[in-house]
């Protein structure tokens, strides 16, 4: 059975005729102890409140630590759906940057080529035409040569 401040305040001592204790004295004692006891217990009581309170703010810490990691973790693979993402999107991006560069360069040498076969054909047209004009020139003197030699 647990001992209470009233029990220590209400706990009464037989008194021995010869050699006894002071009742009054063993009464102040006891009232002490018991004033004492009841603010071990008053204290005690607090430590346990505070005890149960801090457990409870550790739980609650321990399910916000575990909110917060599991948004972390969330986080973490939306960054990384998002990195894996933007790095397809960049080599399709590249790839397509490669095509449309080696379409513009085949373009390119398509039109340098048929600009080289302009430029040829048009060194050959002109080259008909200075044999054409060396033969009208030489049909000219000719008939300058034949009218001054009738004269």
């Amino acid at each position: 059975m647990d001992l209470t401040p009233l029990d220590i305040r209400n706990q009464k001592f037989s008194g021995k005729k010869l050699g006894g204790l002071d009742p009054d004295e063993v009464q102040a004692f006891l009232n002490q102890v018991a004033t004492t006891f009841e603010n071990l217990l008053v204290e005690r009581a607090d430590l346990l409140k505070t005890i149960n309170n801090d457990k409870k703010t550790v739980e609650d810490y321990r399910r916000l630590e575990k909110s917060l990691t599991e948004a972390v973790y969330t986080v973490q693979r939306a960054l990384d759906e998002i990195k894996a993402k933007a790095h397809n999107e960049a080599e399709s991006i590249i790839a397509e940057a490669k095509v449309r560069a080696e379409r513009e360069v085949d373009a390119i040498k398509s039109q340098a080529s048929d600009l080289h076969a302009e430029i040829d054909r048009l060194k050959q047209i002109r080259v008909g035409y200075f044999i054409k004009l060396r033969n009208l020139m030489r049909t000219q003197e000719d008939l300058l040569n034949s009218l001054e030699n009738e004269g």
